[in-house]
C-alpha cells in the first residue's frame, strides 16, 4: 500500500494525465511476441508494436532505440561546478528529444543519482568520484534520494517536466533508480527500500506510463569501490525487483522493470524470471562478443534490451567503426540499442544536442569532433530505423 502520508502530500499536487505507455509483450499476453516492446498512444487504446508506423522500417517494429542521458536530472550539492543550473541542464535535455525522434530514437535514459561526471577523479587524498557523507564533502553528492528514503522536491520537479516532454511526444524514459557512487547516502538498508518505494509510488500518483524501470544501474559489479551496505543491492537485487513490482499490485497500470548488468553481459535466470526486460550493458566487448553472449538471454522471453554501450571513450574515426558495428550487431541480435554519447551527454559540462555535420577529422578540435561524432552515430541510427532519413532528405534538396 502507498503510505498515507504520500498519498497527503501528492494528493495537493495535479496528477499527470499521460497519454504514452510502454510494456513488453510478455508482459500483455499469449498474443503478443514476448521479446518485444509495444506502445499505446491512448488511453485503452490499441496496443502496437514499437515503430510501427509507415515512415520506419520493418525491421524496427518492436525494437527501441534509445540515447543515454544519464545526467539529464544532474545536480551536485557538495561539488556543484561553477555557473552549473540543474534546471537548465534538463531544459537543454528537454529541447533535444525532437531531433533525437527525428533520427528514429523513441527513448532515453536518466538516473536519479546520476553517474561518473569526470571532474571528480580519485586523488590522494581518498576523495573520489563516489558520494561523500558525513562532514567530509569532498565528493560530490548527486541523488534525488535523502538519507532515509525521502523525495527530494526540485529532484521530482525535473523529472516531472522531463517525463511529461517525454509523453507528449510519444517517447520513452528508462528510469535509473540506484548508482553504485551514490547508494551511500542512505543511512540503512532499509532506506534503500523506502527509497524505492516512495519513487514508485510518486510514478503512479502521477499517472506516468511511458517508463522503463531499471532498479540498479550495473547491479553486479564486484569491485570493492562500487556498491557499499555490505553490498546489500547486488546481493538482494530480485527482492529490489519485487519490492518495486509489489508497489503496482493495486495500481491501474504497471510498468515493465528490470536491473542493468555491467558489460559483463551475463544474466542470472533466477532474476531474468522476475523482469519484464533483460537490460544489459556491452561495454568493452566486440560485435562478435556481444552476439554470442546475447544468445543465452534469448533464451528468457523477454526482450533483452542493451541500454549502454562503450565502444571507446574517445570520438575518432577508429571508435566510430566500432560504434557502427556495434549499433547493426546489437539491433538484429536485441530489441533494441542505447547509444551513450560519453563525451558530449555524459562528461561534464552536458551537451546534448550533436554538431551541424557528421563529418570529422581526428585532428579537429575535440568539442568539433565530438559533436560531429555525435551527428554521425545519430544518422546511423536514423538509416536502420527510418525509411527516409533526415540526412537522405536533406541531400535531396540540395540536389
Amino acid at each position: 500500500m502507498i503510505p498515507l502520508l504520500l498519498l497527503l502530500i501528492l494528493a495537493c499536487v495535479p496528477v499527470h494525465a499521460g497519454v504514452t505507455e510502454i510494456a513488453s509483450g510478455s508482459m500483455l499476453g499469449q498474443r503478443f511476441k514476448p521479446d518485444r516492446f509495444y506502445l499505446r498512444t491512448s488511453r485503452h487504446g490499441e496496443w502496437k508494436l514499437t515503430y510501427s508506423e509507415g515512415r520506419y522500417r520493418g525491421k524496427a517494429r518492436g525494437k527501441l532505440m534509445m540515447l543515454r542521458a544519464a545526467q539529464g536530472l544532474f545536480a551536485d550539492e557538495h561539488t556543484p561546478p561553477p555557473g552549473f543550473n540543474a534546471d537548465h541542464n534538463t531544459n537543454e535535455l528537454i529541447a533535444a528529444l525532437d531531433l533525437y525522434k527525428e533520427h528514429g530514437l523513441l527513448g532515453i535514459s536518466v538516473s536519479l543519482q546520476g553517474a561518473e561526471a569526470g571532474y571528480a577523479k580519485t586523488s590522494g587524498d581518498g576523495s573520489g568520484s563516489g558520494a561523500s557523507v558525513g562532514a567530509e564533502q569532498k565528493r560530490p553528492l548527486v541523488s534525488a534520494f535523502l538519507p532515509d528514503g525521502s523525495l527530494k522536491r526540485d529532484w521530482m520537479d525535473r523529472l516531472e517536466r522531463l517525463l511529461t516532454a517525454a509523453d507528449k511526444r510519444n517517447m520513452v524514459v528508462c528510469l535509473i533508480y540506484f548508482d553504485p557512487g551514490q547508494d551511500q547516502v542512505f543511512e540503512s538498508d532499509e532506506a534503500i527500500i523506502t527509497a524505492a518505494h516512495n519513487i514508485t509510488d510518486w510514478l503512479i500518483a502521477k499517472d506516468f506510463r511511458n517508463v522503463v524501470i531499471d532498479v540498479a544501474n550495473e547491479w553486479d559489479l564486484n569491485n570493492g569501490d562500487d556498491w557499499e551496505h555490505g553490498r546489500f543491492i547486488p546481493e538482494n537485487i530480485a527482492g529490489l525487483v519485487n519490492e518495486v513490482r509489489e508497489r503496482f499490485h493495486d495500481a491501474a497500470f504497471t510498468l515493465p522493470i528490470g536491473a542493468s548488468t555491467s558489460g559483463v553481459m551475463t544474466y542470472p535466470a533466477s532474476l531474468a524470471q522476475w523482469c519484464d526486460v533483460v537490460l544489459i550493458h556491452g561495454d568493452g566487448r566486440s560485435p562478435q562478443e556481444k552476439v554470442a553472449l546475447i544468445q543465452p538471454l534469448k533464451e528468457t522471453p523477454r526482450p533483452v534490451w542493451m541500454i549502454e554501450d562503450d565502444n571507446g571513450l574517445k570520438s575518432t574515426k577508429e571508435n566510430l567503426s566500432r560504434e557502427e558495428a556495434s549499433l547493426e550487431a546489437v539491433f538484429q541480435a536485441t530489441a533494441g540499442w542505447g547509444y551513450m554519447p560519453w563525451s558530449q551527454a555524459e562528461q561534464y559540462p552536458f551537451e546534448y544536442l550533436p554538431g551541424p555535420s557528421s563529418e570529422f577529422a581526428d585532428e579537429m578540435p575535440p568539442q568539433e569532433r565530438d559533436a560531429a561524432y555525435f551527428r554521425a552515430v545519430l544518422e546511423n541510427i536514423a538509416r536502420l530505423v527510418l525509411k527516409k532519413p533526415p540526412s537522405t532528405v536533406a541531400k535531396k534538396k540540395k540536389g
